[in-house]
């Protein structure tokens, strides 16, 4: 094969496949480290994992490949996800093979002079070829047939979509409804909602408690807690905080600290049906690949002009997928795709990160500086809450110590409260009768709290200190009950937020319909809310693809956008749109054409990329079409005991990627 590359005249560019699947495996493999062996040489394994016509893929395969992104990427992609991505490989490859567009010895030998051209110009070096390939991946064979199911891959996409159009009518009808705004008045029925309408009578609730009596048996004891407590932001109050004191906090932060955010790009592809994932996916993975064709980093005007053509995010989109506002870290919420770009270098990119019904591309901008002034405040409360802690801490020693010795809280509080900032009554709280897994008034369900708890047996006892939410707790045994079968009265409550959340359910479409048959406009939508206790919303510069709504509820759907585009000024769905658990009726109070002016300015670009879309969408259809067929043929087989060996051997000390929560919704834009 070699000996051929010297008798080449001529090279040709290399074009990177939009496609790209097939060089996911190899490429990944390829340019990262060789990782060292894990698990018990699980990456040599020759299990099978797959097969898929006469192709096998194994365990080593697998594994290989999945060491190797986390080794680049820092995270835990599943076997499964990875699976999805060969298999579509092996289709590529087979039908490019059945339908005679395999590559030529000749097409590979080009493909691979280009990718090695040295840079200064002199010839290609066949030497360094072989050393690199083989230092990289262990076998020259290996490396130039994954380079030819490329360009078979490419071929077979090329005669696949060579007779795809776009007509302009297509085009415009896209870009105004990507660019038509909407102000909408809306409401959303949704069961939680709904079951804070429902007043159950008490009759249901005893005849459901009656009906259910032994799911409500109390199986362990319970318990009455009279505790102290020390509320730690009280003690913190008191503390004295110099500016001295906060420079030198400052001064400490290291240089990833000092940073008021990052700046992003995105690039999001929607999941409309469940079944159209492994499309997305692999639509996914083709943009990265054309985006890092130059390396690993990738500028902002390049990531920009993909992001502006195939990003599915409206909002983000025209401004070539610029997030708004600053990366800031966020601990409360690791799974935001965002908090990845806090980790990684300026230009980098994510690997495609699957997050509530949506594919996202991340790329990290430039760091902004934060300085003292800035930082300050924020410095101010985390010193005082350390130094509050550790003073609340040797408080609760105190107190612990003295009502161990008088057996009241009330004497207690009394003698440590103006220490602790606080007045008796705030320091002294008692339970209901609880028991292990109850959620208890101001701490909720605290594991902490029911070890501390556990010791105490006899009326009188008191317990060691035990960190709460907000601060410690000294808890002295009042009193203790049994096991036995719950009274009405104090499984009233649960039983009540069971019945509403039933009751919600089987009404709530019929509710939404009432609703949407009760407003006859927009401008009495809120009315015919309010007539079924619920409250309309409303919504400015709403843009298709969007979220409608705020916060984690937030959810759009091709039903949704559909049914509010063919809206008049005025007018309001007259069926509800089911979009996931939850029903909407909305209604157009304005409606803002898109500007034709900035249509004739993009036409080009706009139909390029429409036509790149729709190419895109053909191929994706006929290599799912081809998994389908070969599924059903039995010509494709999956095992899932292989899959699990290879994620529990690799996993143990990974963090893994998100998977999609079964619910719709965006995540939490930056600051």
């Amino acid at each position: 094969m070699l000996k051929f590359f010297k008798r080449m005249e001529r090279t040709r560019n290399f074009v990177l496949l939009l496609f790209a699947i097939v060089m996911v495996v190899s490429l990944v493999v390829f340019y990262a480290p060789r990782p060292t062996d894990v698990a018990g040489g699980i990456l040599r394994s020759e299990e099978t994992a797959a097969k898929v016509g006469g192709d096998e893929i194994t365990v080593g395969e697998i594994a290989t490949q999945k060491e190797s992104v986390s080794s680049l990427y820092g995270q835990a992609m599943p076997a499964k996800a990875l699976l999805n991505t060969m298999i579509s490989s092996r289709i590529v490859s087979q039908e490019a093979e059945r339908l005679g567009l395999r590559a030529t010895d000749a097409e590979v030998a080009a493909s691979i002079r280009e990718r090695f051209k040295p840079a200064d110009g002199k010839p290609f070096d066949q030497k360094l070829y072989e050393q690199n390939v083989t230092e990289r991946m262990g076998s020259i064979k290996k490396f130039e047939e994954s380079i030819r199911e490329e360009l078979s891959g490419e071929k077979l996409r090329a005669f696949l979509t060579a007779g795809v159009t776009v007509s302009e009518e297509e085009v415009l009808e896209d870009y105004k409804r990507q660019n038509t705004k909407f102000d909408v008045t809306y409401v959303p029925v949704s069961v939680a909602d709904l079951a804070q309408t429902i007043k159950p009578s008490d009759e249901e609730l005893r005849n459901y408690f009656e009906q259910n009596k032994k799911a409500y048996f109390i199986s362990s004891p319970q318990k009455k807690i009279r505790y102290v407590f020390l509320d730690t932001a009280k003690i913190g109050e008191k503390l004295n905080i110099s500016e001295a004191d906060l420079k030198a906090e400052y001064d400490k932060l290291p240089d990833e600290r000092k940073i008021a955010g990052v700046q992003g790009q995105e690039i999001v592809l929607r999941v409309p049906k469940q079944e159209l994932e492994v499309q997305v996916s692999e639509k996914a993975n083709q943009l990265v690949e054309t985006l890092r064709k130059d390396g690993e980093t990738v500028s902002e005007e390049g990531f920009a002009e993909i992001a502006k053509g195939q990003s599915e995010n409206p909002n983000t989109a025209r401004n070539g997928g610029k997030i708004p506002g600053l990366i800031r870290e966020n601990p409360n919420n690791p799974e935001d795709p965002y908090q990845r770009l806090l980790k990684m270098e300026p230009g980098e990119i994510t690997e495609p990160i699957s997050y509530q019904g949506r594919y996202f591309i991340l790329r990290r901008g430039e760091a902004v500086p934060k300085s003292f002034e800035e930082a300050k405040k924020e410095l101010d409360v985390s010193l005082r809450n350390r130094r509050a802690y550790a003073a609340a801490a040797e408080l609760a020693q105190k107190v612990t110590e003295d009502l161990q010795q008088t057996k009241d809280a009330q004497q207690t509080a009394q003698k440590f409260a103006a220490e602790a900032n606080m007045s008796v009554n705030n320091m002294v709280r008692e339970t209901d009768y609880i028991k292990p897994g109850d959620t208890v008034e101001n701490i909720g369900v605290s594991q902490q709290f029911e070890e501390g708890i556990a010791p105490l047996a006899q009326p009188g006892e008191v317990g060691e200190k035990i960190p709460i939410p907000n601060g410690f707790a000294i808890p002295l045994l009042v009193d203790q009950k049994e096991p036995r079968d719950a009274e009405f009265e104090e499984v009233r409550a649960q039983i009540l937020e069971t019945v509403k959340i039933d009751q919600a359910r089987a009404r709530v479409e019929e509710i939404a319909k009432q609703i949407a048959a009760n407003a006859t406009s927009a401008g009495n939508l809120n009315a015919a809310a309010q007539s079924s206790g619920l409250k309309a919303q409303e919504q400015k510069g709403f843009i298709l693809g969007s979220p409608l709504g705020q916060g984690p509820s937030a959810a759009t759907g091709e039903a949704l956008e559909t049914a509010v585009y063919g809206l008049r000024e005025g007018e309001v769905t007259k069926q509800p749109v089911k979009v996931g658990d939850n029903w909407y009726i909305v209604g157009v109070n304005k409606r803002e054409e898109a500007n034709m002016n900035e249509f004739a300015q993009q036409r080009e670009q706009l139909l390029q990329q429409k036509l790149m879309q729709k190419r895109g969408q053909v191929f994706s259809d006929f290599i799912a079409s081809a998994r389908q067929r070969m599924e059903q043929a039995g010509q494709i087989k999956i095992y899932p005991d292989a899959l699990a060996k290879i994620d529990e051997a690799m996993d143990a000390d990974q963090p893994q990627i998100p998977q999609m929560p079964q619910f719709p919704g965006m995540p939490p834009q930056g600051e």
